[in-house]
């Protein structure tokens, strides 16, 4: 938060600054009025330019964080989905398996999902989910009932194993397109304030005033874009609220239900 802050009062004394020190005299802006409509079609390309690109690199984001929240969703369910076919399963592995259903969601929301906004994963989640794959694994293949409960949970676990890969990938942060959509929103927005010094602006409190709010709002959007790049951190991060809610789920089942 203070460094962006600290970006957007720089951006503001360095755009009045540099039009007090570049800015044109009003005589020679009186004087030189040839050239309006082409530097007026010119500022209306870049602003045009700059809107697209931050227009795609907000959609781009969106769908990213969009799709590491249902992700989130599906995974957490799928787990829940695993612990109700281990009623038909045998002992002792019923009992292990649901220990090991309960303690993975507590393991991603409490200990992977800070690490996610660094982009990396938990060695102890992974240990887990490898010892539930292990454990379902070597489930008897009879009678029918556990046969199709081992089926199934094998199915939602290739399921579980997918989606966290996905997860961590989207922790890896921007695709190719979305560094470049961010790239073009940063470069255009310091054409949208370095192209009036360049064509010729006055120095003017007016004018002043104008650049500067002007340079402060896009310093703001690109700080806000600069924060957007990772859907586990940052203004659209994604919260574990799925695996919190279904590891409550799963510790709210009755004893009974587990016998």
């Amino acid at each position: 938060m203070w460094t962006g802050l600290v970006i957007v009062l720089a951006s503001v004394v360095v755009t009045a600054l540099a039009l007090l020190l570049f800015g044109r005299s009003r005589a020679h802006d009186q004087a030189d009025d040839r050239d309006a409509d082409s530097r007026g079609f010119l500022g209306a390309v870049i602003s045009g330019l700059f809107i697209v690109a931050l227009a795609f690199y907000v959609v781009i984001v969106w769908e990213e964080s969009g799709a590491a929240g249902d992700n989130a969703s599906r995974e957490a369910a799928a787990v829940a989905d695993v612990y109700w076919q281990t009623a038909v399963m045998p002992q002792p592995q019923r009992d292990h398996i649901r220990s090991l259903l309960t303690e993975y969601p507590k393991l991603v929301a409490e200990r992977e999902w800070p690490k996610l906004a660094a982009g990396e994963s938990d060695d102890r989640t992974s240990e887990t989910l490898n010892s539930l794959h292990t454990e379902i694994l070597s489930l008897p293949a009879s009678p029918d009932q556990v046969k199709s409960a081992r089926e199934r949970s094998l199915e939602r676990m290739r399921e579980i194993t997918d989606l966290r890969r996905d997860r961590l990938d989207s922790a890896g942060g921007l695709d190719n397109t979305g560094r470049i959509m961010l790239i073009g929103t940063i470069a255009g927005a310091v054409a949208m304030v370095v192209f009036p010094m360049m064509i010729g602006f006055t120095a003017r409190k007016r004018h002043i005033l104008q650049m500067s709010l002007t340079s402060a709002v896009l310093a703001l959007v690109c700080v806000l874009c600069a924060g957007m790049t990772q859907p586990f951190d940052g203004v659209l991060r994604v919260e574990p609220e799925a695996f919190t809610s279904v590891t409550e789920e799963l510790a709210g089942i009755p004893v009974e239900a587990n016998r």
